[in-house]
């Protein structure tokens, strides 16, 4: 059965030459490991680009409660960013961002309101002044 959502995408692991392991934290699923076939090939370079950690992404995943991991059905991106993928102080605090949610959020279970914060936190980093984005994290 397949499902739609949204999510944030936290890591993404080389598995075999052409593969990807991406840690995901959805709005439906809460934190989940998606196996991600083919997505490394010469070909499809700009589907991986999209798995870059802290985009956010429309995603159709199969999910069985018995499995530890899933698979991605389809992906695109949600939202663009205008700087944080650009700008080096907002790309390293997205990755402190992103590293402390990895840290504090280890059960797979639903929390729409911890993603919405989360989505937030990325949007406001992305869009606010530089002086507020420096000191976004304290």
């Amino acid at each position: 059965m397949t499902h739609k959502t949204r999510g944030i995408v936290i890591r993404a692991v080389k598995y075999g030459e052409t593969s990807l392991v991406v840690t995901i934290l959805t709005e439906m699923f809460g934190l989940q490991s998606y196996m991600v076939n083919g997505v490394r090939k010469q070909q499809q370079s700009a589907k991986a680009a999209m798995l870059q950690p802290a985009s956010i992404l429309d995603l159709e995943v199969y999910h069985s409660e018995h499995k530890n991991l899933h698979r991605i059905k389809e992906y695109s991106r949600a939202l663009l960013y205008e700087n944080l993928f650009t700008d080096v102080v907002r790309h390293s605090i997205s990755t402190y961002i992103i590293e402390l949610m990895l840290k504090s959020v280890r059960q797979p279970e639903q929390n729409t309101d911890l993603y919405q914060f989360c989505e937030d936190v990325l949007l406001h980093l992305d869009r606010s002044p530089s002086s507020i984005a420096a000191n976004l994290p304290l």
